[in-house]
Order: structure tokens, then sequence, then C-alpha cells
């Protein structure tokens, strides 16, 4: 998916991606929100009915897609890092050379 993604878009927007996304999730509330989540299934795990699997199976679910969500908003900020090096490459490439004789 990554390199699909890498395809369609520029360094420059993937840039701007990954910055979007550790927005994301330097953001008090967006931090306060996972801790929160996180913590009310850890309850909710805790006093649930060893017996309802249903719910159990739930349970694990969420805590899955809670961290699901997380590691993609890492993702973006780690390939919003490639493509920022990418940039610099290519502003490097067309920068002119300058020669000196010795």
């Amino acid at each position: 998916m990554l390199d699909y993604l890498r395809e369609l878009l520029t360094p420059e927007k993937r840039r701007i991606i990954g910055a979007e996304a550790q927005q994301a999730l330097d953001n008090r509330h967006w931090k306060e929100a996972f801790v929160s989540v996180n913590q009310y299934l850890d309850e909710v795990a805790l006093s649930c009915d060893p017996d309802n699997k249903e719910k159990a199976q739930r349970i694990v679910l969420s805590k899955q897609l809670l961290a699901s969500i997380q590691r993609e908003l890492i993702r973006k900020i780690e390939d919003g890092e490639v493509a920022r090096t990418e940039i610099e490459a290519i502003e490097a490439a067309r920068r002119p050379r300058s020669f000196s004789r010795m």
C-alpha cells in the first residue's frame, strides 16, 4: 500500500501528510482521547465475564483497531520524513555545481 501511495503522491504532498499526521499525534486532545479509550477498554476487559466470548472478542478488536490507528499515523509521519529526504536529494541534484580551477 505504501508503494502505491508513493506512486500517486508527490514527495511534497507526502511530506505535508506526514507533518499533518505529526500534528495530530502531538495534539493534546488526540493524545487524551487515545489514552482514555485505551483505559476504558482495559476497564471493560477486566470487568468482562470470561464466559462472554463475544464481548471479549469485541474488546480485543477495539484495542487492535485503536493500535492500528496510532500505527497508521506513525507510518504517515515516517513516510513524510522519507519524502523530506527525497525532496532534499532532488533539490541538491538541481543545484548548479560550481567548479573551481586549481
